[in-house]
């Protein structure tokens, strides 16, 4: 066991290169991010050797036959730095020699980015010349087999310090070394580097890729306009408005801007989400809170740690912390919005009602923020959390949006407060603004006696309307209904349908036993039958002038058909599914009344 021969691992280059580009990397364009961030890394080493080094810069120019290079002014690699940082996979130039740790000022940690090259290039050439050793530049030749050789340039004068990486594209490839390709993608992964990315044309003249300057904005006239100037340039859209991003603790600093559209809840947007200035990734999940669907965020980081491909962060506290921080921040900013751009506040909720409800729902302090504001559903119109909070009287609630549209007119006439909470969140919503304010007196539509608002008619009208009444059941019996006489208001509405719960579930069985197959259906007559004796009423309003108009009517066939249609048309208004039978005689009535119209009119003819 002592004497045992020690062997090295060995690394298939090609096999490497293939996990980069179809497990570890999303698209073989990250060439461009790990170039930028090579050239990053270079500049902040050179500013820590020489605090007075400013003028850091990265200048791409193409050359001919599709080839491109990318030149930083940064530190540059001495010979051995060339053959144990470039050709040793894994070993990254960013880490202390010494503690073996990573710098917080560089934003490489692994020491494979420069082997996205070899997704569009079958070369990678690299020149350079260090700060430690200026007397010479040295030219790296790396391949995907995994050789590579290193020469010592001989005319090496107006060579500056700095790296130069020069690949040329391979087949297939060519579409990403042409000029707008190229500065799309500067513009994707780096726009807010601190320095200039410049891009250097055939004629000699030049110009910046990256011409966002945050600095510059924030000393702006107008810092407001440059933001959304900027979210425009971003993403390509204007949006309603934008929330400033700021970390208390330095986590992160960026812009959240704000739709201008309505979208789901729990919406999935693309975000840009840098780390040191660089693109991590567009996917929010990991940092953003769950109901940010609303926002679209531009943002940096600096001291969260990134997942080897560099495409997301590495789940830890301090990723925890900053998520906590970002939902503070967003949700903080919304509740002083009311104070300090309440139009912003009020056109936001109208647009994006869905998740500021949900937030709410979730968050006792958004909640008291934006209770005010929001709105309900109710017989009455539109009502905000502050018209239903000025109620003296009881407020009236359902979930359940066809008893909402059965009610409604009634409960008007009486005036009583109804509100459709069976849109999401609402009827939580409720129960908070319930809690909020001992004085609401809230209550579920089931605790309504409808009794109150349904009066005896008086002892002639009773005996004028028995023949109409005797019919009514008649015609109601096969329904598994029966017919009252009341008094009510509105004066408008000849009848009002009502049943219980356990007539209602009766209904829907009977509609699903029609629509079912006959296995299933005689399953459903053994659950129809405990609900068959439940009780529903047709109530027959005598303030209203059709109902006293068919008591007088002489003729019971026409009383028959003219109480049908009115039986049908109320299910129909109800929302109540109707049976095969009350369809068809829905029909046959409809034809025997558009006969007697016609009739009618040959006589006046």
């Amino acid at each position: 066991m002592q004497n045992q021969e020690k062997h090295a691992f060995q690394v298939n280059l090609g096999g490497m290169i293939d996990i980069l580009s179809n497990h570890l990397y999303s698209s073989p364009d990250v060439f461009v991010r790990e170039l930028l961030q090579n050239g990053t890394d270079a500049i902040s080493a050179r500013k820590l050797t020489d605090p007075g080094f400013r003028d850091g810069e990265i200048t791409i120019q193409l050359q001919e036959e599709e080839s491109v290079s990318f030149r930083d002014n940064g530190t540059g690699l001495t010979e051995q730095e060339i053959h144990r940082f470039l050709a040793v996979i894994g070993q990254s130039s960013k880490r202390d020699l010494q503690t073996g740790k990573i710098r917080e000022d560089y934003i490489g940690r692994f020491g494979i980015g420069l082997l996205s090259c070899f997704m569009v290039t079958d070369e990678i050439i690299i020149r350079t010349r260090s700060v430690k050793d200026l007397s010479h530049v040295h030219e790296f030749h790396g391949r995907p087999d995994g050789t590579y050789t290193v020469d010592a340039l001989k005319e090496t004068e107006n060579f500056p310090i700095g790296t130069e990486i020069l690949i040329q594209a391979k087949k297939n490839c060519e579409s990403y070394f042409t000029e707008e390709k190229i500065c799309e993608l500067v513009k994707y992964y780096g726009l807010p580097l601190p320095f200039p990315v410049m891009m250097q044309k055939p004629d000699g003249t030049s110009y910046r890729i990256n011409h966002y300057d945050s600095k510059n904005s924030e000393k702006s006239k107008n810092p407001g306009q440059e933001i959304m100037n900027l979210g425009r340039q971003i993403f390509d859209m204007d949006f309603l408005g934008y929330i400033p991003l700021e970390s208390k603790s330095g986590l992160f600093s960026g812009v959240a801007y704000i739709l201008p559209y309505s979208v789901s809840v729990h919406a999935k947007n693309t975000h840009r989400i840098y780390l040191k200035n660089m693109l991590l990734t567009e996917n929010g999940d990991a940092i953003l809170p769950k109901w940010s669907g609303f926002l679209k965020c531009f943002l940096n980081t600096s001291q969260l740690r990134p997942t080897a491909s560099r495409e997301n962060f590495y789940e830890d506290e301090l990723l925890e912390q900053a998520r906590q921080e970002l939902s503070d921040c967003i949700s903080d900013y919304l509740k002083n919005l009311s104070r300090t751009d309440p139009a912003l506040l009020e056109e936001m909720i109208r647009i994006h009602a869905m998740a500021i409800k949900s937030l709410a729902s979730e968050d006792e302090l958004f909640f008291e923020t934006f209770i005010p504001f929001l709105k309900f559903e109710t017989n009455l119109g539109e009502y905000t959390g502050k018209n239903l909070l000025s109620r003296t009287d009881a407020v009236y609630y359902t979930p359940d949006m066809n008893q909402f549209h059965r009610t409604a007119s009634l409960m008007l006439a009486q005036n009583q407060l109804l509100v459709n909470a069976c849109y999401v969140y609402d009827s939580a919503l409720l129960r908070m603004l319930q809690d909020y304010d001992e004085n609401l007196i809230l209550c579920p539509l089931e605790s309504m006696t409808f009794g109150e608002f349904l009066t005896q008619p008086p002892t002639d009208a009773i005996h004028q309307a028995r023949n109409l009444l005797r019919m009514a059941d008649q015609v109601l019996n096969g329904f598994s209904c029966r017919a009252e006489l009341k008094c009510f208001s509105p004066a408008q509405l000849p009848v009002f349908y009502m049943l219980d719960k356990d007539a209602e579930t009766y209904r829907e069985v009977q509609h699903a036993k029609e629509n079912s197959s006959s296995l299933f259906a005689s399953m459903l007559d053994s659950f129809a039958e405990e609900y068959q004796h439940s009780d529903a009423v047709l109530y027959l309003n005598w303030n209203n002038e059709l109902i006293q108009k068919l008591a007088d009517l002489q003729n019971p066939e026409r009383q028959r058909i003219c109480l049908e249609i009115l039986y049908i048309q109320n299910l129909l208004t109800g929302r109540f599914p109707l049976q095969g039978s009350e369809m068809q005689l829905l029909n046959d009535n409809l034809m025997q009344a558009i006969s007697w119209g016609l009739h009618c009119n040959e006589n006046y003819n």
